[in-house]
């Protein structure tokens, strides 16, 4: 007769994977700092996440910035867009979000997609310059992708210690 040993220890650690989904609040907030981080670095290095370039800033856009004493930094003016980005997360997801706007006109939305209807005749192209980790088709940037596979693998990792 073959007796096997050690199933108890094996059996508790696959209970705990049963009720992982309950328990995730780490794992999500580590989810929303992947893509606040990358949302970041495409302030940092003006361009999207996949690796396009932001389009340069009108010579009339550069000249403003300089009279009004604001960053020459292409979408920084006050930091609002580039900097107040808020992460929340609970067991079932993780929230990264940006309110800046002014006057109603939500900065975020016009600058990740661009518009034909800034500025008050509502007739001012803002070209697309997007800093969100997603496409229009809800792809993520395979680096992306990969930190959010290494993450979540870890977590899972430390849950069958």
């Amino acid at each position: 007769m073959i007796e096997v040993k050690g199933l108890e220890e094996l059996q508790t650690k696959l209970k705990s994977l049963q009720n992982i989904d309950k328990k995730t609040k780490p794992l999500m907030q580590t989810l929303g700092n992947i893509l606040q981080n990358e949302i970041e670095a495409s302030f940092e290095n003006e361009s999207s996440p996949f690796g396009q370039k932001w389009q340069a800033l009108k010579p009339s856009t550069i000249r403003q910035k300089q009279k009004l004493g604001k960053s020459s930094n292409i979408l920084r003016s006050d930091g609002n867009l580039a900097d107040k980005w808020i992460v929340k997360a609970d067991d079932k997801k993780a929230t990264v979000s940006n309110n800046t706007n002014k006057n109603g006109f939500a900065y975020g939305l016009a600058h990740q997609f661009g518009t034909n209807k800034a500025g008050r005749s509502k007739n001012v192209r803002i070209a697309a310059r997007p800093f969100l980790p997603v496409d229009k088709n809800g792809h993520l940037p395979n680096r992306t992708k990969q930190a959010i596979e290494d993450a979540t693998i870890e977590f899972m990792v430390e849950k069958l210690k």
